[in-house]
C-alpha cells in the first residue's frame, strides 16, 4: 500500500463541448526516482499515480535502482505529514512545468 493508495483522484472524462486538456511530462528521476522515464498527464495526481506504477512494475521486474525510490514512496503513508509535503511539492512542481500536448 502506497500514500497514493489514499489520496482520491478524479476519473477523467472526455464530453462534448469541454475544453481540450493539456498534457505535462515529469520524469521519474522529478519525482524521485533513478531514471528519466517520462510520465505524462493532466493533473499531477495522474502523474504521480503513473510514478507508482512504473515503481512497482520496475522493482517487480528485478530493476534493484528503482526500489529505494518505491520504498520511499510506501513510507510516505506511513507519515503523512511529509507524504503531504512531498505531494505538495509534486503538485508545485508540475503545475510549474510548461503546457505540452493537447488531448
Amino acid at each position: 500500500m502506497t500514500f497514493l493508495d489514499h489520496v482520491e483522484i478524479p476519473k477523467q472524462q472526455s464530453e462534448k463541448g469541454k475544453e481540450p486538456r493539456n498534457m505535462k511530462t515529469m520524469t521519474c528521476e522529478q519525482l524521485g526516482g533513478p531514471c528519466d522515464s517520462p510520465h505524462q498527464g493532466t493533473t499531477a495526481d495522474e502523474v504521480v499515480k503513473a510514478q507508482d506504477r512504473h515503481l512497482k512494475e520496475m522493482v517487480t521486474n528485478g530493476d534493484t535502482e528503482h526500489e529505494a525510490a518505491l520504498k520511499d514512496m510506501k513510507g510516505r503513508w506511513k507519515n503523512p505529514i511529509k507524504g503531504m509535503g512531498w505531494y505538495r511539492q509534486a503538485k508545485r512542481d508540475f503545475a510549474a512545468l510548461p503546457e505540452g500536448n493537447r488531448l
